[in-house]
């Protein structure tokens, strides 16, 4: 209608043309035709015509109005995309056609078992609870080596070395002797005294490692030998020689090692990434050249406890048997352990689950309680090593595709499709990773299973919010200002004060080194956080809040053992959300509660409420009746200041009768009951709200209590009901 004035104007000047009008005939059109040009949809209306503008998503300071290819890096070009649809601080929204030039792909978000393939290589090795070291029981030399190199095979009983010793010929000496004098007793009484004699000669023998048989064949000589024979004291192989022949030896001397190759280790190294999936009793199994075809098998001994921090591996062992003697020492090994991992990294397998485990020897598995056949030791549940039914699907972690995850030092940034939108929408949101689980990772906080996450084309989106300056991988804070704490977003304020009062049992709880209390207050921050309603917050203050929550609740599921650190991390996080919304965020110091006041303040309450409802309704009589029991019930708590206060301004609510001046000295008593309830009822009676009305006392305004998050105006009624907000909780949790 305005350019239509304008030509009715421009043509009557035509009517009449001078030498002034020609420049202006000149300056309309010019200006007319430098309006924007609109076209007309199939409806019939006016829309203006769309304006291409094409970036690159490498180099975002390159803009042009066709596509194309980028100047510098010469990638094709992609649209830039409008951010009038546009809705959270992270969400984006692009055409059909930009999401194809994109090549955008989604996958969903998975609840199942993390599945991982641990490659490892190790060598075979003897079993060093097999390996029999003979030493010197007796010192003398050593004339002759039966066993004279090392790789020697032998059994049981087999002489392996002979040695001269005069020790020994003394110990012989006496034994004869012993015998002789034996076989020559004249009475009953003395052959018992020389019978003990020979019984510890036998016993000297025996110490000295000789064999039964070796003790008879010497009582049967008449004469000591000077030489005596030593015998394998198992079947195996001599795995270490440490005399020659010739050598003197002194009593205690080793001379040999003698390994049993019916059971074997293999020695592997796991890299540190590798230990989440790795656990006691785990079977592994490996392949050796020398035998390609066949599989061999065992069971996880030993993880070591220590990290090498300068090859950042740690050494595993494995139990193998090897009855068949095909594995020998210093072969080498190619492994694999297969892992399902489920919450909190347990192990889901079939066929540990429910059985019973030998702490020692994980070889020996049985169905039900009993002792190892090893070692004797009490078997213990397989649960208590981490080992759980493979079906119970609850137990399962939440997975995200790897190529999803955008990673900058400690963050995780994913970008989520969102259904509920017509045109492909997508919101950039910040997640907890676990351990890396093959082409997955654990998701420890920040999505849920069935949820789209983008796995190609994330980089490109990103780059669009970097673009417009908004919340991304590289700046998070991109485009945000802080917030002013005195026009906080009230409508959660009242919902935020029981978090703040788990802070600061937090801290107290850190400063005492109380760990369990950390992690109870830890736990009730977030619960708090979860369950603050934000149905009443504007769409600007609901994006920041979605951004700061999220933050808070990702810095909160993050901490596995509160400490001093952890501590440090929560108040960042803490403070960052409270410059950025406006909210409070110091801790509440922790209040000293005394179990005496509990009750009282029940019973002060009941009677507080048995007013203000009335009030609420208009209704006078009711309340003022309600009034002794108030001041009875504040009579019975202990002495304190604010009690003081608080009968002093319930006894002046007491003179008055009539529903205006009743309402008018309320809030004094509302004011001193709350105060007496933060200092020494908090979080200990129950669901208990703070509302204000700004328009009360006189438009000073005043804060009442309620039973329930809801306004019910006792200082106006009915004439303004639901005048008032909620400004604070002090229960626990925000309901």
């Amino acid at each position: 209608m305005k350019n239509n004035k304008n030509l009715q104007r421009l043509s009557s000047l035509v009517k009449k043309p001078s030498a002034i009008l020609i420049p202006l005939i000149l300056f309309f059109a010019g200006w007319w035709f430098a309006l924007p040009s609109k076209k007309h949809d199939h409806q019939g209306t006016d829309t203006a015509e769309k304006i291409e503008v094409w970036t690159c998503s490498m180099h975002p300071q390159i803009r042009q109005p066709n596509a194309g290819l980028c100047p510098i890096c010469n990638m094709d070009l992609i649209e830039l995309m409008d951010e009038g649809n546009d809705g959270g601080l992270r969400e984006i929204t692009i055409s059909q056609q930009a999401a194809a030039l994109l090549d955008l792909r989604v996958s969903p978000v998975l609840r199942a078992p993390a599945q991982v393939s641990v490659k490892l290589f190790g060598k075979i090795d003897y079993d060093e609870r097999t390996i029999v070291t003979t030493t010197a029981r007796i010192s003398g030399r050593l004339d002759r080596l039966y066993a004279d190199f090392t790789g020697t095979t032998v059994s049981k009983g087999d002489a392996i070395a002979e040695i001269y010793s005069p020790e020994l010929y003394v110990a012989q000496q006496e034994l004869i002797q012993a015998v002789q004098s034996v076989n020559t007793s004249s009475s009953p009484a003395v052959r018992n005294i020389r019978a003990n004699l020979l019984a510890a000669a036998r016993e000297k023998l025996r110490l000295l490692e000789l064999t039964d048989q070796q003790i008879t064949t010497i009582e049967k000589q008449r004469k000591p030998s000077n030489h005596i024979t030593l015998t394998a004291q198992q079947d195996g192989i001599i795995v270490k020689l440490n005399a020659k022949e010739g050598q003197y030896l002194k009593t205690g001397d080793p001379l040999f090692g003698i390994a049993k190759l019916s059971s074997v280790w293999l020695k592997m190294e796991a890299y540190e990434s590798d230990l989440p999936w790795l656990r006691y009793a785990q079977e592994v199994s490996f392949n050796v050249e020398a035998i390609p075809e066949k599989t061999f098998h065992g069971r996880i001994a030993f993880i070591d406890p220590q990290l090498d921090p300068k090859r950042r591996i740690v050494k595993v062992r494995v139990n193998v048997d090897n009855q068949d003697l095909l594995l020998k020492p210093g072969m080498f090994a190619n492994a694999s352990a297969e892992a399902k991992v489920a919450l909190h990294g347990r192990v889901l397998s079939a066929d540990l689950a429910g059985k019973w485990i030998s702490p020692m020897h994980p070889e020996i598995v049985k169905d039900g309680p009993g002792e190892c056949d090893i070692c004797g030791m009490a078997l213990v549940p397989a649960e208590t090593l981490g080992f759980i039914p493979s079906d119970q699907a609850n137990e399962n972690p939440i997975l995200v595709p790897a190529s999803a995850v955008l990673r900058t030092g400690k963050r995780a940034i994913v970008y989520v499709r969102i259904p509920e939108k017509s045109e492909p929408t997508f919101e950039g949101r910040e997640i907890v990773l676990g351990t890396k689980a093959g082409d997955y990772f654990i998701v420890a906080n920040g999505l849920d299973p069935g949820e789209l996450v983008v796995t190609h084309g994330a980089y490109k989106l990103d780059s669009e919010l970097q673009i417009k300056a908004r919340p991304s991988m590289m700046n998070p804070n991109a485009g945000l200002v802080e917030s002013s704490a005195i026009h906080p977003p009230r409508q959660i304020l009242a919902q935020w004060s029981p978090l703040l009062r788990a802070y600061g049992e937090l801290e107290q709880a850190i400063k005492n080194h109380n760990i369990e209390q950390a992690r109870s207050h830890l736990s009730i921050m977030r619960s708090t956080l979860e369950q603050i309603k934000t149905d009443q917050l504007q769409a600007d203050q609901l994006a920041l809040w979605q951004e700061f929550s999220m933050r808070l609740d990702n810095t909160l599921s993050s901490i596995l053992s509160p400490s001093h650190v952890s501590l440090r991390k929560i108040r960042h996080q803490m403070s960052e959300t409270g410059r950025f919304t406006g909210l409070p965020w110091h801790p509440i110091p922790a209040a000293k509660l005394n179990t005496a006041w509990i009750l009282p303040l029940q019973k002060t309450i009941v009677a507080y409420l048995q007013i203000s409802k009335p009030l609420s309704d208009d209704q006078a009589k009711p309340a003022s009746q309600a009034i002794p029991n108030l001041i009875k019930a504040i009579a019975a708590l202990p002495d304190d200041s604010e009690k003081a206060k608080l009968l002093t301004a319930t006894q002046q609510l007491q003179k008055n009768t009539e529903l205006k001046e009743l309402r008018n000295t309320l809030p004094p008593v509302s004011k001193h009951l709350i105060a007496l309830i933060k200092k020494h009822g908090i979080n200990q009676l129950g669901n208990l709200y703070v509302v204000h009305c700004p328009m009360a006392d006189q438009g000073k305004g005043a804060d009442w209590l309620s039973p329930i998050p809801k306004v019910q105006n006792p200082y106006f009624g009915s004439g303004m009901y639901s005048c008032g907000e909620l400004t604070d909780t002090l229960s626990q949790e925000s309901k």
